[in-house]
């Protein structure tokens, strides 16, 4: 069921995107993507679960790379620009590297104040 929801996430953060650059692309296709997105960090994930985190680290900045150069190639011919022409490869590079700045900008945003909180809370007293 979380994988679900993180699907929704997916295929917001796409809408979103391609809102603020006046592209327009279906929630269709937003959700096929977020789908194809989500089997391939899971199938990433397996593949690297027991190497040291330092290795992950390295496997998930690929892991972005590959992710964006996919969108990119997904929605070239499926989106369009604020024209109406197709996005093309530039275009559809753009939307994924927006769509995951504004991920990477939310995430950051929930983890820091947690990271926070927690170390104030449930460190050891002096």
């Amino acid at each position: 069921m979380a994988h679900f929801h993180c699907s929704g996430s997916y295929a917001g953060f796409l809408k979103l995107a391609a809102r603020l650059l006046r592209y327009s692309v279906s929630w269709k296709s937003s959700f096929l993507f977020a789908g194809i997105m989500l089997v391939v960090v899971i199938f990433e994930h397996l593949l690297v679960f027991s190497e040291p985190v330092a290795i992950r680290i390295g496997y998930g900045v690929v892991l972005l790379l590959v992710l964006i150069i996919l969108g990119g190639w997904f929605f070239r011919g499926r989106g369009t620009n604020r024209r109406g022409a197709v996005l093309g490869w530039p275009g559809g590079i753009r939307l994924m590297a927006l769509a995951f700045a504004m991920m990477i900008v939310v995430a950051f945003a929930i983890v820091m104040p947690v990271q926070v909180f927690l170390s104030n809370h449930l460190s050891p007293p002096p």
